[in-house]
């Protein structure tokens, strides 16, 4: 049994391997901490990607910049993400690990967003989405990001 599984995995990931996809793009997020003030971040974002069919797995790691608002601290995400191609729209969800960096220190969490992305091009993509990051720490509480994302595939 553990063979046929095995075998099975790596029929699937062979699968997948061919239809593989590279990105990057940049973002404009807004920063919603649930104590605490709001800030405007811009993100670069770069990913890999694997589907088969309607279905797509990939990861992504991302660094943000604060532009503007009260608060002053950047960003960093890691995160794995799941899709599922809805004809001219896909829906990702997605989750991971965040860091922020204050001058003072640093905070981590981990985070899950969820989003919708359509292309329009073939090589540039619209995505929005919101992540909601869960903090353990005395700079900041949960934040809420809502994103608009433009990405380049190759």
């Amino acid at each position: 049994m553990k063979t046929l599984i095995a075998a099975l995995t790596f029929a699937a990931l062979g699968t997948a391997a061919q239809a593989q996809d590279f990105y990057v793009g940049g973002t404009a997020d807004y920063h919603f901490p649930h104590s605490g003030d709001a800030q405007t971040v811009a993100s670069v974002v770069a990913g890999m990607g694997l589907g088969s069919g309607a279905f797509g797995i990939g990861a992504e790691a991302e660094a943000g910049f604060r532009i503007a608002g009260d608060n002053d601290y950047d960003t960093s995400r890691v995160r794995i993400w799941t899709s599922y191609d809805w004809g001219d729209y896909t829906l990702r969800f997605a989750g991971g690990v965040t860091e922020y960096y204050f001058d003072a220190g640093t905070a981590g969490g981990f985070n899950f967003g969820l989003g919708a992305e359509r292309a329009i091009s073939d090589t540039l993509t619209l995505r929005g989405e919101f992540i909601r990051d869960f903090m353990d720490t005395d700079f900041t509480s949960d934040v809420t990001t809502t994103r608009v994302a433009v990405i380049y595939n190759f």
